[in-house]
C-alpha cells in the first residue's frame, strides 16, 4: 500500500512542472524506495549511480540536521550542476521528529527550481503528509 502511495506522489510531482525530470523517495537509510522519470527522458545516470546519489544525498541531509537547534529545520537543499538542478527535501514525520523519508527531485538546467519547490512541491507533500507518517 505504501509503495502505491509513493508511486502516485512521485508521478504527481513529475507532473507539477514540465522542467521536473525526476522524483524519487529515499528512506532514512538512503535507499530509494520509489522513482519516477519524466516521460521520454533519457536519464543522465544509471540506476546504480542514482542509488549512490540517493544514499549520499540522505547522508548530507542527515548531517545538516545536527545544526537544526541553531539554524532551524531544513526545508530543502539545492545543488546546481552544469546539466541539471537537484533538490533534497526532508519529509519530517507528522510529530516533527527526524525525517523518515527524503524526496529527491531533479530539474532541467535554467528552471526556477526554488519557486517550483516552494509553490508546488512542498504544498503537495503537505497535502500527502499522512502517507509519510
Amino acid at each position: 500500500m505504501l509503495q502505491e502511495h509513493l508511486s502516485a506522489i512521485c508521478k504527481q510531482i513529475v507532473a507539477l512542472d514540465e522542467s521536473i525530470r525526476f522524483a524519487g523517495v529515499a528512506n532514512n537509510m538512503g535507499s530509494l524506495v520509489m522513482t519516477t522519470y519524466r516521460q521520454g527522458l533519457i536519464p543522465l545516470m544509471t540506476e546504480e549511480e542514482t542509488s549512490q546519489y540517493a544514499l549520499r544525498a540522505v547522508i548530507r541531509a542527515t548531517t545538516r540536521e545536527d545544526f537544526e537547534t541553531k539554524l532551524g529545520i531544513l526545508y530543502y537543499s539545492l545543488g546546481k550542476y552544469e546539466r541539471l538542478i537537484r533538490a533534497t527535501i526532508p519529509i519530517p514525520a507528522h510529530d516533527n521528529t527526524k525525517s523518515t523519508f527524503y524526496l529527491l527531485v531533479s530539474f532541467d538546467k535554467g528552471s526556477d527550481a526554488t519557486s517550483i519547490i516552494e509553490r508546488k512541491v512542498l504544498p503537495l507533500i503537505d497535502s500527502n503528509q499522512d502517507v509519510f507518517d
